[in-house]
């Protein structure tokens, strides 16, 4: 008689415990899926911005290039090297 009790409560008990976990387990793999989710995205703009950093710096090394700072001066701003002979040392 005693056992039937005990078996009585245990069971509904035990079945209650499974779901909660079971419920747990599903929670926790939304989480997961979500958090992997946004870890696509996020990998896929920083590769974006990678991209555009490496077009910058390409575009600045192009902008800086000595020969294109020397063609510059020579054609908008009408300059020139000077002449040497009319160039003074000064000692002190």
């Amino acid at each position: 008689m005693r056992s039937t009790s005990l078996a009585s409560w245990v069971i509904p008990l035990l079945g209650a415990c499974i779901i909660c976990s079971a419920l747990g387990v599903v929670a926790t793999t939304h989480h997961v899926r979500e958090g992997y989710a946004r870890l696509q995205v996020l990998e896929l703009e920083r590769w974006r911005l990678q991209e555009q950093y490496t077009r910058l710096l390409l575009e600045i090394n192009t902008w800086a290039a000595p020969h294109r700072i020397s063609q510059i001066a020579v054609d908008d701003l009408s300059m020139q090297a000077p002449d040497l002979s009319l160039s003074q040392v000064v000692a002190e």
